[in-house]
């Protein structure tokens, strides 16, 4: 039996990646947050959006720089996920508050996270505006993963326990891979 429930329990989609979104303003200052409504849109250029409260200091760098890493987190980075979407960037410096390290990016300024499993290089492509938010389109310039937490079918499940956000402060991980058969 089914039950109907409010349109606005978003969190039926969930549990989705929990990732943290690395942006910089036009005079170099780095700011971080966590995200989770972040999806690869196409593959060829690889293109992914995110979505970004048009409030936030992240979209406001986004707007001055056209840049960010998205960097993907394990079970380890939970709270540091938590913590980094609780806060502003406006308020708090973040690195310094949560000790972050930049990871130098091959194409871009913005740097990735030092400690998270992998990071993604993006440039804005393009920008839809939904609601409070607008929905940045990012296409990807440059991937960097740990070495030996990718491989053939993606990302070793064994080794890279992904972060999973399923709503406030609850988070849970990918347990293992599961191939179906070839018909």
């Amino acid at each position: 039996m089914y039950v109907d429930i409010p349109l606005t329990e978003y969190y039926v989609l969930y549990p989705r990646p929990a990732y943290l979104i690395v942006s910089r303003g036009a005079d170099g200052k780095l700011n971080v947050m966590s995200a989770s409504w972040v999806t690869p849109v196409y593959d060829d250029p690889f293109t992914v959006a995110v979505s970004i409260w048009s409030k936030s200091l992240t979209h406001q760098y986004l707007c001055e720089t056209g840049e960010a890493t998205i960097n993907v987190v394990g079970e380890e980075h939970a709270q540091l996920a938590y913590d980094v979407g609780r806060v502003s960037g406006r308020e708090v410096d973040k690195w310094s508050a949560y000790g972050l390290r930049p990871v130098k990016s091959s194409v871009i300024k913005t740097p990735g996270i030092e400690g998270s499993l992998g990071f993604l290089e993006c440039v804005v492509v393009g920008k839809v505006p939904v609601g409070e938010s607008t929905i940045f389109l990012n296409e990807v310039k440059a991937v960097h993963v740990k070495k030996d937490f990718y491989g053939r079918h993606g990302w070793d499940l064994k080794k890279a326990k992904i972060l999973m956000h399923c709503g406030g402060r609850a988070f849970t991980t990918v347990s293992h891979l599961i191939l179906a058969e070839r018909r």
